[in-house]
């Protein structure tokens, strides 16, 4: 729905600025500490705050959009299945520096969002039960293939997700938190990151690497 979309802007892909005004908002940043309310989300979009309520039943509803989007849910599997048909390491880099590239242009989504789960056990339980764990489902379905394939080494598929995930939100609460190596560095990290997962995951043989 259009007005999906629009709301989910609010936030959204912040390439260069805000695609409505052509400028970056200061909205997540001014209001991070306390989360945003509807009222702030409809004067943001450019609807009413009842508009807002005709396709999202709460504040909640509306930020479990936001992420389900930026965590491409419905395309991660078709973007799963296609790569069992290319290079393991080729998929694994590029799709990495993907979602490490789209975690970081939407930064202050994450800081304004996990900010209000952290405070909100519900929304945060329905974050994990809605996409946390189809997702590491989705991953593990995925890797059980590579390994079948022997493209990968049979390890603990469900643990080998999370340590996946792991790193990744690691290094985002990390420039969050102002570190500077990986607020400046971020772009690189992808492929450092990379690298050293795919020493632990890449199958080689007699199981030593050079």
């Amino acid at each position: 729905m259009w007005l999906r979309r629009v709301g989910c802007g609010i936030f959204w892909l912040r390439r260069g600025g805000s695609r409505y005004s052509g400028r970056p908002r200061a909205y997540s940043q001014t209001r991070a500490s306390v989360g945003p309310t509807t009222r702030e989300v409809a004067r943001e979009a450019g609807v009413s705050e009842g508009t807002i309520y005709n396709y999202f039943e709460d504040k909640e509803a509306l930020l479990m959009a936001i992420m389900d989007t930026l965590n491409e849910t419905e395309q991660r599997a078709e973007d799963f299945r296609e790569g069992l048909a290319t290079d393991f390491q080729g998929f694994f880099e590029a799709y990495l520096r993907h979602r490490m590239d789209l975690i970081w242009e939407n930064r202050e989504i994450f800081r304004v969002v996990m900010s209000e789960m952290l405070v909100n056990a519900e929304l945060r339980e329905r974050y994990m039960r809605e996409v946390v764990e189809p997702t590491m489902r989705i991953g593990e379905e995925n890797f059980q293939e590579r390994v079948g394939q022997g493209t990968v080494r049979a390890t603990d598929a469900p643990l080998a997700m999370r340590v996946v995930t792991g790193s990744v939100l690691g290094l985002l609460v990390l420039g969050l938190l102002g570190e500077k190596e990986v607020a400046s560095r971020w772009h690189e990290a992808s492929g450092v990151l990379g690298k050293l997962l795919l020493h632990g995951l890449e199958e080689m043989g007699d199981d030593r690497h050079d």
